[in-house]
């Protein structure tokens, strides 16, 4: 399993991750 820790400012806002595998492409999650 894949796991990603971010660590954001306060007053900023995650609104979408973005993951390249060289295998499938670019992936995108809107959150």
């Amino acid at each position: 399993e894949a796991v990603a820790e971010f660590a954001l400012a306060d007053g900023d806002k995650a609104v979408a991750v973005f993951a390249y595998c060289n295998l499938h492409g670019l992936w995108k999650t809107v959150l």
